[in-house]
């Protein structure tokens, strides 16, 4: 039979708190965020502390937390206070390679889509670049950016306003909706995990009238 084991957060590590939550809050989409400074640079990297928030307005928020082991705030972060803009990409598996890819830590100014291989395609209401090989993408101005706090590990939410929405014609069906049986999307787990959304994973379960 299993017993419970009880953490205080306030007792542990930063890592050991991070490790905890994002291998049990899972799995999580990911924000494949492209964003440029105000010189004109892009930057490209994927953000799982990332969902929708409204509707109306149409709010994403993600999560750019400042680095653990040295308190660094990422380029993102920066490229957002800059110039108030992102697009954020969706992942399928068909990307999922080269999204890690960007995770890696470039130095200031290195353009992630040439490092990968990945095609930039102009947007139409912002000026970051959106990811042609993405499934859906979310043009968005920046509302608010709320910092959690000055340490390592510190969340800083990027609240962003949806101005334009891209999505591959073939997802779509008669109803001009999104079926989710085409969309092959990636989710993190904890660790180096990842999963699949696929037919085999996928059920529904109607919503109770009343």
């Amino acid at each position: 039979m299993s017993t419970i084991k009880s953490f205080d957060p306030e007792l542990l590590e930063t890592r050991d708190v991070h490790r905890l939550l994002s291998s049990s809050i899972a799995p999580r989409p990911i924000a494949f965020a492209s964003t440029i400074d105000a010189k004109g640079n892009v930057n490209l990297s994927p953000f799982s502390f990332f969902n929708v928030f409204s509707s109306n307005p149409p709010i994403l928020i993600f999560s750019p937390a400042r680095r653990v082991r040295d308190n660094t705030t990422k380029h993102t972060l920066q490229n957002a206070e800059e110039t108030k803009e992102v697009v954020i990409n969706i992942v399928d598996f068909s990307i999922v390679e080269q999204m890690s890819e960007t995770s890696k830590e470039y130095d200031k100014g290195v353009n992630e889509f040439t490092e990968t291989g990945l095609t930039e395609v102009p947007s139409i209401k912002v000026k970051p670049p959106r990811v042609k090989e993405s499934p859906v993408s979310f043009e968005c101005v920046v509302e608010n950016i709320v910092s959690l706090g000055e340490h390592g590990g510190a969340g800083q939410l990027i609240i962003a306003k949806v101005v334009h929405i891209h999505v591959k014609s073939d997802l779509l069906d008669e109803n001009g909706q999104i079926d989710s049986e085409k969309l092959d999307l990636v989710a993190r787990l904890g660790g180096d995990w990842y999963t699949r959304v696929t037919e085999e994973s996928m059920f529904k379960l109607e919503k109770p009238k009343g």
